[in-house]
């Protein structure tokens, strides 16, 4: 197992570094505006000398390879400059280094601000991702055994509503309706969990239990589905044959072989949710990293752009990787060498 950890992890670095290349290159290339003049609009003047100064500043004025190695660290960046423009201090500080670079705009160190972000989006996913399983799972565990019923043919209803609305669409009614009828509205200032605990579970739980809303649909579904596939087999026939009861059937042997595609989902989909947090965020005034990506993309910060994509990339690998993992717990069949 541990040989088989170590095979994923070098292997997933190619594909850290090819996300780095393309969101690096096409920050850079593809966006109509750059940085430059972002800023020099905030000056109200097109100055060239000013934009020329901005860039040197900036590290913006050598060539693209060369700041793509400078941002991952295998190039030296220049630290100070003296009154002529000439670099007088260099020093590798890249993300080999662990520095994803300061904001081009206020100055601010990425990852900083990134420590103080990544925990709030987290915790965020992590709740909608438990309101859609705990949704979802006995759910669609119940519309495989009422097949054909009407609490099947409920569910099944539901869960297509649920793909069908857009969870955006969804919050918009809620704080809508919410302030029109019980004269509720979300807390416009954020609290933090070890400020104030209660106020923090508020401020969560409405948009945690929307976005969780949207995949549960899916969800359902595929565990439905899963469950007739398994419940056919020769096992389960056996099971009943012994005279063992509907509830151990049900989820002591066939639910367990049910969940192995279900999991796959399920981790897959979990930095897509903590990534699709940018628009609730947004509407429910959560400091987290999608309305930090948001921002940053406005004003071309390259950066925090940049830093943020490695970070969804490193999700999504380490989160694969885990679902790997988990299928020798759900089917003791499965070994990894």
């Amino acid at each position: 197992m541990q040989r088989y950890i170590m095979q994923r992890l070098i292997l997933s670095l190619p594909t850290l570094i090819g996300v780095s290349i393309l969101t690096f290159v096409g920050l850079r290339v593809i966006l109509p505006q750059d940085v430059i003049d972002t800023i020099v609009g905030e000056f109200g003047r097109n100055d060239p000398q000013l934009r020329k100064n901005l860039e040197r500043e900036l590290g913006l004025s050598s060539s693209i390879p060369q700041q793509y190695l400078e941002y991952m660290g295998l190039w030296p960046t220049c630290l100070k400059r003296n009154s002529q423009g000439d670099c007088t201090e260099k020093k590798f500080s890249g993300v080999l280094q662990g520095n994803l670079g300061k904001s081009l705009h206020n100055g601010r160190s990425v990852t900083s601000e990134m420590k103080r972000r990544v925990p709030i989006s987290f915790e965020l996913g992590l709740w909608a991702q438990a309101t859609a399983i705990a949704a979802s799972v006995p759910m669609g565990v119940w519309a495989a055994v009422k097949q054909d019923k009407f609490p099947d043919y409920g569910l099944r209803t539901a869960a297509i509503l649920l793909n069908a609305v857009p969870g955006f669409w969804i919050a918009v009614l809620v704080i809508t309706f919410g302030s029109i009828w019980f004269n509720w509205a979300p807390p416009i200032k954020f609290k933090t969990l070890t400020e104030d605990p209660i106020a923090h579970l508020k401020i969560m739980a409405t948009p945690a239990l929307i976005i969780g809303l949207t995949p549960s649909g899916g969800l359902i579904r595929l565990v439905r589905t899963q469950m007739l596939e398994v419940l056919r087999q020769d096992y389960v026939r056996t099971a009943h044959a012994k005279g063992l009861s509907n509830a151990t059937v049900f989820y002591k042997h066939a639910l367990r072989n049910a969940l192995i595609p279900v999991v796959t989902v399920i981790g897959v989909g979990l930095p897509g949710i903590i990534a699709g947090t940018v628009i609730f965020e947004q509407i429910f005034v959560i400091p987290g990293m999608g309305r930090y990506l948001v921002d940053s993309v406005n004003i071309r910060d390259y950066p925090v752009v940049q830093g943020l994509n490695l970070v969804f990339a490193t999700l999504l690998i380490f989160s694969v990787l885990l679902v790997d993992i988990s299928y020798s717990f759900l089917d003791p069949r499965i070994r990894y060498r």
